[in-house]
């Protein structure tokens, strides 16, 4: 599983998996308790895949915060998301030296912090690399000439069909006068 269909909610603590659409919204299930809830298309729904994280030269995204933090799980391990914004920012500046420290404040550390032990044994965090080389396009297959020939002769009945069709049509109908209202 990857991170897609996993949003987080304003106004609801944790992470959600969309299950469902609905007339009104989305049918979503917390990660933490496994609870079902609608959620109303109005409230302001973040989809994890599509957050970023400020760095000083590009917009880093999440998938690349997360792989980060559980590469480095073993020797660094993360801090506790109450911890002083100090060691929070220092803990993020191990992962992301060049994160942007003026506009990355210690809630959105907390929260990354937060999410990714919610969604470490959940969720699969996919390499930037594997997806890269799963979306990459099958070569195509070549067509001998005779499926090519296969393919047009439906093509040709059809034609002839219709053709046959339009010829031994009806003439039109004249159109009917329209009816007169009844006076009372």
């Amino acid at each position: 599983m990857s991170l897609k269909g996993i949003i987080s909610i304003a106004g609801f603590p944790g992470l959600y998996k969309v299950l469902a659409q609905s007339k009104s919204g989305f049918i979503v299930e917390s990660l933490s308790d496994k609870k079902r809830l609608p959620v109303s298309s109005t409230q302001r729904i973040s989809m994890l895949e599509d957050i970023s994280v400020f760095t000083l030269s590009d917009d880093l995204p999440l998938t690349q915060v997360l792989l980060k933090m559980k590469d480095s799980e073993a020797s660094n391990p993360p801090v506790d998301p109450k911890s002083d914004p100090n060691k929070l920012r220092d803990y993020f500046r191990s992962l992301i030296s060049d994160f942007d420290s003026e506009r990355v404040y210690p809630s959105d550390i907390k929260k990354i912090i937060t999410w990714y032990h919610l969604v470490k044994d959940i969720v699969d965090i996919p390499d930037p690399e594997e997806q890269a080389e799963e979306a990459a396009p099958e070569p195509a297959k070549e067509v001998t000439e005779a499926a090519a020939e296969t393919a047009e002769a439906p093509k040709k009945k059809r034609a002839t069909k219709a053709k046959v069709a339009d010829d031994s049509a009806p003439a039109e109908k004249p159109a009917k006068a329209p009816r007169k209202k009844k006076e009372n």
